[in-house]
């Protein structure tokens, strides 16, 4: 559950963030585990390209950095490291702005808000969003 405190620091750090112009780009819009076909370690394919649009290309990447361990069921969030996993593969390639990666922590937070179910919550989608929250200080 988002409280009214947990609501007023994620407002203090929207205030904060880089009011900058990000570029935009042909996004997948809904890249995890249920949408990804591995042979061995190689990705073989990339499936259900419905969802694609034109959006920042750090917003898939925190999007896709939540939820890339999402099935069809029992959805529950992946540690910390696998964001932090998935951002320096990708950054490999494509290394993030400065106000991309300055975006970066508020958007895996924000989409991380976004799982946690109203009432119940058995995957556990809110706690591993509150325990997100320490990462927005640095």
């Amino acid at each position: 559950m988002l409280t009214p405190a947990v609501r007023e620091q994620i407002i203090r750090f929207v205030a904060r963030a880089p009011s900058e112009e990000l570029s935009a780009q042909l996004v997948h819009g809904d890249f995890r585990s249920s949408n990804i076909l591995c042979t061995g370690h190689d990705v073989t394919a990339v499936l259900d390209f419905e969802e694609a649009r034109f959006d920042h290309p750090v917003m898939e990447l925190a999007q896709s950095a939540v939820m890339l361990g999402t099935r069809f069921r029992d959805w529950g969030p992946v540690p910390p490291d696998v964001h932090t996993w998935l951002r320096e593969g990708y950054e490999s390639e494509r290394p993030l702005t400065r106000a991309e990666a300055d975006w970066w922590n508020l958007l895996v937070l924000w989409f991380s808000f976004l799982l946690v179910p109203p009432g119940e919550d058995p995957t556990g989608w809110g706690p591993a969003a509150r325990a997100l929250l320490p990462e927005m200080t640095t």
